[in-house]
């Protein structure tokens, strides 16, 4: 089984997003809350501040090496502060300073047969993000995504490192036949403090590999800190984010409950 020693660790989806870090025959569903403030949206040329209602998370062990996992946000809310020439026709109920809209959702297959779960593991991770927004909105650009990327993970006792390397293809949303290629990077370490305690600190994001960035492709990074606590079957996690380049938001906050209602097979 590809899964974090310690059994508080393997409650909680890991920020490193989509890393097989449950067992086989196990479902693991989060459902969470945040803010990001000082979010930038150069698609509809908006800054602001965007609540990210119900983000779902769902987890399931295929085997002893590999998830399945969707992840998304069911709503968001963009409190809009400044706005500057669009780059597309907007809706015009965003001229009132707030818009909302679908979030879009991302499904992925990680896979790491290589190594155990005491130990160096490694594997690969396939991710596409379905586009589910309306970009008139202004929050999303409605395109569809994809990730290719090594995965990794070391540690033992009550420590893992985990994290992926790999490149991105983004498509544009204003430009027909064309896309951005990114380097996608996500790594993240957590320690179990107690069998009930956990503590995180991640890093992630995305940087083109172009001179060109097409508008909706800019990069992105972020660092985070979160602290999660295990409750027998629920695991509630509260996370703070500070956005390092291109368009990531200035700070994010988020909170959330991860349940596991049922074992895997052994």
């Amino acid at each position: 089984m590809f899964a974090l020693p310690a059994a508080g660790q393997a409650r909680r989806a890991s920020f490193v997003q989509h890393a097989p870090t449950i067992g086989r025959g196990e479902l693991l569903v989060g459902l969470g809350i945040g803010r990001a403030v000082g979010g930038k949206y150069p698609l509809a040329g908006f800054e602001g501040d965007l609540w990210s209602l119900g983000h779902v998370s769902i987890v399931y062990g295929l085997g002893e090496h590999a998830s399945l996992s969707v992840r998304g946000d069911v709503w968001r809310v963009l409190s809009i502060e400044t706005a500057s020439v669009p780059s597309l026709p907007l809706d015009p109920g965003t001229a009132d300073g707030t818009t909302s809209d679908a979030g879009d959702f991302e499904i992925a297959l990680a896979f790491a047969p290589l190594g155990d779960a005491s130990g160096l593991a490694g594997g690969a991770l396939i991710e596409i993000k379905l586009p589910n927004s309306d970009e008139t909105r202004g929050i999303g650009p409605n395109t569809t995504d994809v990730t290719l990327a090594l995965l990794g993970s070391w540690g033992g006792g009550p420590w893992r490192a985990t994290g992926i390397l790999g490149i991105g293809i983004l498509e544009a949303p204003l430009e027909s036949f064309e896309q951005n290629d990114v380097v996608v990077y996500r790594f993240e370490g957590q320690y179990q403090v107690t069998e009930r305690l956990g503590l995180s600190a991640g890093l992630a994001g995305h940087a083109s590999t172009r001179s060109h960035v097409a508008v909706g492709t800019e990069d992105t990074g972020q660092v985070r800190l979160a602290v999660d606590w295990n409750t027998g079957p629920l695991t509630l996690d509260i996370g703070l984010a500070a956005g390092l380049a291109g368009i990531s938001p200035d700070w994010r906050w988020s909170g959330g409950v991860a349940w596991r209602p049922r074992r895997g097979r052994p």
